[in-house]
């Protein structure tokens, strides 16, 4: 009787052991539990300024320069300006749209305009304005400001991106450039033809 009393007391003390070692680790598992998803920051492509004269009889003038950066993600570029009743219209090209390509007459609203636009934002509100291209693959992007006046224009703009993935968020050599200068040029206008009292860049 002893024997079993011993062997008996002694198999209640494992048990109750390795069910201690057992809530002990739960209760560490389920209070801290690990994610294996991680979300990615925004971070800054590129940044800088550009001064617009005010339209004249001979036409517009714009601003445009080329972001580059190898990954994907939500791409965002904020544009904002000093005087708000100026109207500026802008453009987003996938790829490098040139000075000359977008000085052509047929560019933006023709088919035959060599740049290729993913996002317009043709109107004068709002102020500033944000240019938004949701799972946008690697590779360049140009931004281009016209400024319909009526006065001249100081501008300022920010494009940043949050990668998809923490696999495709490899920083690229271009990126965070925080003095980065755009390149201005002209479009002829042709008067007869306005939006919101703005002459507008047309084919002749």
């Amino acid at each position: 009787m002893k024997r079993a009393k011993v062997s008996c007391w002694s198999f209640a003390c494992l048990l109750w052991a390795s069910l201690s070692v057992v809530s002990c680790g739960g209760g560490e598992s389920g209070g801290n539990p690990v994610s294996s998803t991680q979300v990615s920051a925004p971070r800054l492509l590129q940044q800088g300024n550009f001064s617009l004269p005010a339209p004249d009889e001979d036409g517009a003038f714009f601003a445009q320069t080329a972001i580059t950066d190898p990954s994907a993600g939500l791409w965002e570029a904020t544009v904002d300006w000093a005087i708000a009743t100026n109207t500026l219209w802008m453009w987003v090209a996938n790829g490098t749209c040139t000075v000359e390509q977008f000085a052509r007459p047929d560019c933006p609203f023709e088919v035959t305009c060599p740049c290729q636009f993913t996002i317009r934002s043709e109107t004068a509100t709002p102020k500033p304005r944000v240019l938004t291209i949701p799972n946008a693959p690697g590779g360049t992007r140009t931004l281009i400001v016209l400024n319909l006046g009526p006065r001249e224009e100081e501008a300022t703009y920010r494009v940043m991106l949050t990668p998809s993935s923490l696999l495709g968020g490899v920083f690229s050599t271009t990126g965070d450039r925080s003095d980065a200068r755009a390149v201005t040029g002209r479009k002829a206008v042709q008067p007869s033809r306005e939006v919101a009292g703005r002459a507008l860049p047309v084919r002749q």
